[in-house]
């Protein structure tokens, strides 16, 4: 049995992984530029770690801390909360250099330290006592800056797509000031819609940002993480072993929660063998987990207007396809109808759903979340169509499109209107013509005047239409539910939105 009963593995939590593969390059770059500061080496330009959730941009953070630490580098960690306002950032600058480094950067100059300790010395002006709130010029913040990293100093940054893009613009402008001069090391993390986040500040140390897309492992680094913290002592059955190295799909929130899954297995039946029973066990809680994050995930989506847009998206691409820019911008524009562009490319990026991860290289933030997406939003679809009664009105709708070619294809609203009113009651089809625009399934067509309407979702709503004949060909209707799980382990928080309803 197991000697050391203690789970390594620490899904969703920032933590640094017991076995850190991958990012191999990053790590030496990081290694340089901490060793470059300690020698006093100027270097201005920050690097950005940017990538989907829980792909490790935390740990990575955590790690490069421990890295300082262990050389003696001191480091500043901040969060939005600091950067609510130019002046309360400039104070928790400077009380974390006032606890973290004024023994080092003043004494050894031979300044007098007195009751204001860090504070008087980077031009802060106070009120008087030492416990006295001080007030803050942001022109200040520079000097502050210059003044905390005469020895060398890394300032991490993480969740930075939070950060207000006007103190952000500030603050980068001064590390870029002071880093001309002085050993700085700037990280910031973020998600995928960081880069346009960034963007906004025209910021020059921004614009000279390194950018490293932090995404999925390779098979070889995703092996070495899944495995090598069971040691040698622990045997895998081939079939097991190339089963769990599959579900991972390479994506490192995953890697850690089948690694714990299997380590809690094993302590717990007291063997040091996995085999397909085991594999079996530890999948009742991988699937509970995963489908609680995929749960949110698409809550997330739908409280957007995001969902819609992106389950057509994933149908048009199909099953074991990956996003190309023309399905992204498509995508995009759908999403815009309610939304300014920008915004609406904004917020799908910061979900992680799609990203991009090179020039030209999207790919799915989480791989299987796709074919989850395909499948769950016809049924949440199919949910609300039929609670309003407007399963008949989808129909004709769609056969008012479907006999037209090539799809998707506009249809003059007054045509559209009055085949409506042929069939139903004229508020009646009013009413659903309003619903399935509010559900993204149609739309103004954008190439066209505003009297035409775009069946916006052709694949998702011959999807629906096809899900509703085959339940109503079944002896018995089967019923469609949401799933109401338990979030476990997620490696973030998600507060639903706005839904349909």
């Amino acid at each position: 049995m197991l000697t050391n009963k203690r789970n390594p593995f620490t899904p969703g939590y920032g933590e640094i992984p017991p076995v850190f593969a991958g990012r191999d390059q990053l790590k030496l770059e990081l290694r340089d530029r901490i060793d470059a500061a300690l020698e006093k080496e100027t270097h201005p330009t920050a690097i950005a770690l940017i990538g989907p959730r829980g792909c490790g941009k935390t740990a990575l953070l955590g790690w490069i801390a421990k890295e300082a630490k262990k050389k003696k580098l001191p480091e500043l960690r901040l969060t939005k909360q600091h950067f609510t306002s130019v002046d309360n950032l400039t104070i928790a600058l400077a009380e974390q250099a006032d606890s973290n480094l004024r023994s080092r950067a003043y004494v050894t100059r031979g300044e007098v330290e007195g009751p204001t300790g860090l504070l008087g010395f980077a031009g802060l002006e106070l009120t008087g006592k030492s416990e006295a709130k001080p007030v803050v010029r942001p022109i200040h913040l520079a000097n502050l800056l210059a003044e905390a990293s005469t020895g060398g100093l890394a300032i991490l940054i993480d969740e930075a797509h939070d950060l207000p893009p006007e103190v952000g613009r500030v603050f980068y402008e001064a590390v870029h000031a002071a880093a001309q001069d002085y050993p700085i090391l700037l990280v910031i993390a973020g998600t995928p819609d960081l880069e346009l986040v960034l963007g906004r500040t025209k910021s020059t140390l921004v614009e000279r940002m390194n950018i490293w897309s932090i995404g999925l492992l390779s098979v070889e680094d995703t092996r070495r993480a899944l495995f090598e913290p069971f040691g040698n002592d622990v045997t895998f059955d081939g079939h097991a072993r190339q089963t769990v190295l599959q579900e991972t799909e390479n994506y490192p929130y995953f890697i850690q929660l089948w690694g714990s899954a299997l380590w809690n297995v094993m302590v717990r039946k007291g063997v040091t063998h996995v085999g397909t029973v085991e594999v079996k066990e530890a999948r009742r809680t991988f699937d509970e987990v995963r489908l609680s994050l995929y749960y949110h995930r698409i809550k997330e989506l739908e409280g957007e207007g995001m969902l819609v847009p992106v389950a057509e998206m994933v149908f048009r691409i199909g099953e074991g396809g990956k996003p190309s820019a023309l399905e992204v911008e498509a995508a995009i524009q759908q999403i815009s109808q309610t939304l300014d562009k920008s915004e609406a490319e904004e917020k799908l990026l910061h979900t992680g759903f799609v990203w991009r991860e090179g020039i030209d290289n999207w790919q799915f933030g989480i791989p299987s979340l796709a074919t989850h997406v395909r499948k769950e939003t016809v049924s949440m679809v199919l949910i609300q169509i039929e609670l309003e009664n407007a399963l008949p009105s989808l129909r004709k709708v769609h056969s008012c499109f479907k006999h037209a070619s090539p799809l998707p294809i506009s249809y003059l609203e007054e045509n559209l209107r009055t085949v409506m009113n042929e069939t139903y009651q004229e508020i009646l089809a009013e009413l659903h013509l309003a619903t399935f625009s509010r559900m993204g399934l149609i739309a103004p067509d954008p190439d066209h005047s505003k009297k035409h309407i775009l069946l916006a979702t052709p694949l998702l709503t011959e999807a629906v239409i096809e899900e509703a004949d085959r339940l109503e060909s079944k002896p018995e209707m089967e019923s469609i539910q949401e799933p109401t799980l338990q979030t476990r382990h997620e490696p973030d928080d998600i507060s639903p939105g706005k839904s349909w309803n």
